[in-house]
């Protein structure tokens, strides 16, 4: 998830992209990241729409932008539909990056004794400290607690236990039995910027293309109307 992650994270401010566009090069980035660059661009008591071109900051090809601004580059659709459909995975699926970041910011080996979880089926008072988080549950147990409420034996053995975690953060991540699922999402979703990538290249080739025909037009039609 980490290579799909950077396949999907802007240039600029090394973060998902956000409202793409796509860029005559094939390249992509954020709107608001492009507008920033023009600013950047703007002298002193000058207006951005003055601004009329911007290097990519991949390739550094020059964009030339027309009397709409950026307004006037195409949104790429297709990677931020790809970008939602990641999110979707990396916040609930299990060994995502968001996952692993959340478990390893609440190690145990790490907490001080006023961030450490308590079993929150003790009948004592106070709790015992958790030693484990069942994920399936969404409830943290004491070592007790975890014996008496998860035996050794079907369905039981089937619920997802990690490192003790605050109950805030429990939500949303996803049981053990969905992983086959996010594998599936990660490989399409790693197909579809592969293809994405493909069309964005042919895109960037029949613009070129274009500006060619367009050029030899304009050489052309001055003589043509000589001949005539």
């Amino acid at each position: 998830m980490e290579t799909l992650e950077s396949e999907l994270t802007c240039p600029i401010c090394l973060e998902l992209f956000e409202d793409p566009l796509l860029l005559p090069c094939a390249h992509s980035l954020c709107f608001n990241c492009a507008h920033r660059i023009l600013v950047s661009h703007c002298a002193t008591n000058e207006s951005v729409e003055s601004i009329t071109a911007f290097q990519c900051p991949t390739c550094r090809h020059v964009i030339t932008l027309s009397q709409r601004g950026l307004d006037g580059l195409k949104r790429n659709v297709t990677l931020q539909n790809i970008i939602d459909r990641f999110q979707k995975a990396s916040v609930s699926g299990p060994n995502s990056p968001s996952e692993t970041r959340r478990e390893r910011a609440f190690d145990t080996n790490t907490m001080t004794s006023a961030e450490k979880v308590l079993c929150q089926f003790c009948d004592q008072d106070p709790a015992q400290d958790a030693v484990k988080t069942c994920v399936t549950c969404e409830v943290s147990y004491c070592d007790e607690c975890l014996k008496a409420t998860h035996p050794n034996k079907k369905p039981f053995t089937g619920h997802r236990l990690i490192e003790p975690i605050p109950d805030s953060h429990i939500r949303g991540l996803m049981c053990l039995e969905h992983e086959d699922e996010k594998q599936n999402l990660e490989s399409n979703l790693t197909n579809l910027i592969k293809r994405n990538t493909e069309l964005e290249t042919l895109l960037a080739k029949l613009i070129q293309t274009c500006q060619h025909v367009e050029l030899e037009c304009s050489i052309l039609f001055p003589r043509v109307a000589h001949w005539d």
